[in-house]
């Protein structure tokens, strides 16, 4: 049987400041000593089962077709934003903003060479640059969670998009987590730490109004459970249960004998965890 150790997942594998490696830190990606760790997190991410699924969801949501300009806020490595640029083609437009320079740099870098109708800046959701109706979709994959105001965020995503145009958001519950595990309380105490650790822990719940109260109409919700393999649980929550660990959140007892029993359920092939992923779209009038 393996037995694993917190310190194990507190760099993933590597020594270093583990608050650089917490993904509740999304926000500060340019502020902390290794912004590539976020680069390859983002990575790791959309290679999980349900990603594509739920992309797809999202973008059955905004009804695409060739010429139409987009908006992708939160843009991050540009990967969804080039999905775009393929389906407008070369008469459409597709720009993406994100709030971090260091994603931004990177999604040039990918695909400035590309010949696609893409443009990336670095952009606040909250204030947007962008005229009124400058749109014909807007689309946010992921994002709201971390916007300190997210009622401002859907008020402005519908200001530049034109009427009748479409805007598809997806985004995660943090306390829908759930974990096949003997160990309910510390389950229980890394679940709701890392929910309270995201600015806006519940905005997969909260998604439904907050396009209503912004004056979408047609809003439909669609519900999807979504499931993540070993490895990457312990790039997602690796440094979150070592800052939990070292603040006394959580025992290291704890996290060890969770970690543990983990690793031997993989190797089982017994090994289940996932979230609760929100998809909603509506149309402006």
């Amino acid at each position: 049987m393996l037995r694993i150790t917190a310190e194990r997942y507190w760099s993933i594998g590597e020594k270093t400041d583990m608050s650089t490696r917490d993904v509740t830190r999304f926000t500060s990606v340019d502020h902390t000593a290794d912004p590539g760790f976020f680069i390859h997190f983002l990575q790791a991410s959309n290679k999980q089962p349900g990603a594509i699924a739920w992309k797809s969801s999202l973008l059955d949501g905004l009804g695409l077709k060739p010429g139409m300009k987009v908006l992708d806020v939160g843009c991050g490595l540009g990967d969804d934003a080039a999905e775009l640029a393929s389906l407008v083609g070369p008469s459409g437009r597709i720009t993406g903003i994100d709030v971090s320079q260091s994603l931004i740099s990177e999604a040039v870098r990918r695909f400035a060479d590309r010949g696609l109708p893409l443009k990336f800046e670095v952009g606040d959701v909250q204030a947007l640059r962008f005229a009124d109706e400058s749109f014909d979709a807007v689309r946010a994959e992921r994002v709201l969670m971390h916007v300190p105001d997210s009622s401002t965020a859907v008020a402005e995503m519908r200001r530049v998009l034109r009427r009748g145009g479409r805007m598809a958001v997806l985004d995660f519950d943090w306390e829908t987590q759930f974990c096949d595990s003997p160990y309910k309380e510390t389950t229980r105490k890394i679940a709701l730490s890392f929910c309270d650790g995201i600015r806006n822990g519940w905005i997969g719940r909260s998604l439904p109004r907050l396009l209503r109260e912004a004056g979408m109409t047609e809003i439909s919700t669609s519900l999807r459970t979504v499931s993540v393999t070993h490895d990457f649980l312990q790039l997602f929550l690796g440094g979150h249960v070592a800052r939990a660990v070292a603040s006394g959140t959580l025992a290291q007892k704890e996290a060890d004998l969770w970690w543990t029993h983990l690793a031997n359920s993989n190797a089982e092939g017994t090994f289940f965890y996932g979230i609760s992923a929100f998809i909603v779209a509506g149309v402006k009038i």
